[in-house]
Order: structure tokens, then sequence, then C-alpha cells
């Protein structure tokens, strides 16, 4: 009896840490793929139907330098063209030293203390374009940079 107690134990245990580890692409969890290169980035969907994704890894993507400035709670993307600055709940951005209303704020996501960014305006601030693709539940996005 205790040696399949334990066993059931063992078993559970494996499904629990081994599960969350697990993701599959779906409509609120879509796939992110950069010029058909799947990113290793969590994408989530929010109340306006506006896709998230952490600041970094999107704007590295573009070969933008990054910097975070955690008095403003602000990430100021820059490269050779563009400026783009980003301050946690705000309504707006400044792109190139404009403001620019943004459809949803960005934020800070407090159980993975990570800066979501809206991935639709990066992507076309940015000039690619961004393509949703569902099929039944699943979701992927796809965003082409032109050459």
């Amino acid at each position: 009896m205790k040696d399949w107690v334990l066993k059931l134990i063992m078993l559970a245990l494996i499904i629990v840490t081994v599960h969350p580890a697990v993701t599959y692409a779906s409509v609120e969890k879509p796939a992110v793929y950069f010029n058909q290169e799947k990113l290793d980035i969590f994408a989530g969907v929010g109340l306006a139907g506006v896709t998230y994704v952490p600041f970094r890894p999107i704007f590295q993507k573009f070969d933008m330098n990054v910097s975070w400035d955690a008095n403003s709670k602000s990430v100021i993307a820059t490269n050779a063209n563009t400026t783009i600055v980003l301050t946690n709940n705000s309504s707006n951005a400044i792109v190139n030293g404009r403001m620019v209303p943004l459809v949803a704020p960005p934020f800070i996501d407090p159980t993975e203390h990570t800066f979501n960014v809206n991935l639709r305006f990066i992507s076309e601030t940015m000039k690619a374009s961004v393509q949703w693709v569902k099929t039944g539940e699943d979701a992927s996005i796809f965003i082409v940079t032109k050459s």
C-alpha cells in the first residue's frame, strides 16, 4: 500500500513540475514568429484584444538598443532611425520626439516582473507587417520586416 501511495505522489509531482513548462499556442497565448523564426517569448492577449510581449526581446529583434529607467518606469529603445519611449500605464508613446496615442498602455506584470508592450504597435512603428493566423483554438503571429 505504501509503495502505491509513494508512486502516486511521485506521479503527481512530475505532472505539477512538468506541466507549467509546456506551453501551447492558443488564441490567448499565440506563438510569435519574426521573419519565420519562432521566438521564445511569452505573448498574451489583453482585454482590449491587444497582444503584449516583454519589451527587451522584441526590441532586440528589431536591432534596437534598450534601456530601462526604473525611476520613471520607462523603456527607451533606439536605433539609427527610431527612438521609442514607453512608460508604464501611459496611454501615449513618444516616437522620434512626437507623442503617439496608444490603443492600450504598456504595463509591468507583477508576477513575471516584466514590462510588457503592444506587439503590433512596436512592429508597425518599425515598419514591419503583422499577421494573425488562427486555426481552430491555435493562433500564431507573424512579423515580417521589409528588406
